[in-house]
């Protein structure tokens, strides 16, 4: 796969693509740049705040709150989890673009529209622009027992919002950190 952007990390997540005509890919590509931002941690939690509050009843308050963003984040995420189970493929991402398991061949250089979802919070879906680089049918030695075999597709991004670049390079970021936390003794 050409450069990896220094950041990758392996998983299963949500991902449609489709395939996108060469009339349309200017189209595409301005919708992708120009598209929605993702969204930065609001402050508004704080708009109502009383001055005249003591710091302990803000505390309070906090922690309240955080129980309650707990537990609202358990029942999404579960929910989530069980959505996107049927919907997942395994994948490689990086900042330059993804290595995908796909049931059906693609023709190298095909203009391809992806909307990938990964499990930040809120769950967000990202949308870009990417081209096949290569496809090639999957090792026979890596297919299971009643598994069709499928294929081992690289994607270049050619338009992705930079907001959403940097997100997806965040959320990589922390999903390593996590997995390191997690293999330590």
């Amino acid at each position: 796969m050409p450069g990896n952007g220094g950041v990758r990390l392996s998983a299963c997540w949500p991902l449609r693509l489709s395939r996108v005509s060469p009339q349309a890919v200017e189209r595409r590509r301005t919708a992708v740049l120009t598209g929605p931002r993702v969204s930065e941690t609001s402050s508004s939690l704080f708009a109502q705040y009383d001055p005249q509050s003591s710091l302990d009843n803000l505390a309070n308050r906090i922690r309240v709150l955080e129980e309650k963003i707990d537990q609202l984040t358990a029942l999404i995420v579960r929910d989530q989890q069980r959505e996107a189970r049927d919907q997942a493929v395994s994948m490689e991402i990086h900042g330059d673009g993804l290595r995908v398991r796909w049931p059906e061949a693609m023709e190298s250089g095909q203009v391809l529209e992806l909307a990938l979802t990964l499990t930040l919070m809120p769950p967000t879906e990202f949308f870009f622009l990417a081209r096949v680089a290569s496809c090639e049918p999957e090792p026979e030695d890596q297919v299971g027992g009643d598994e069709e075999r499928q294929f081992l597709m690289d994607v270049e991004f050619l338009a992705i919002n930079e907001d959403h670049r940097d997100a997806i390079h965040r959320f990589i970021f922390t999903s390593q950190r996590q997995q390191r936390r997690t293999e330590r003794p």
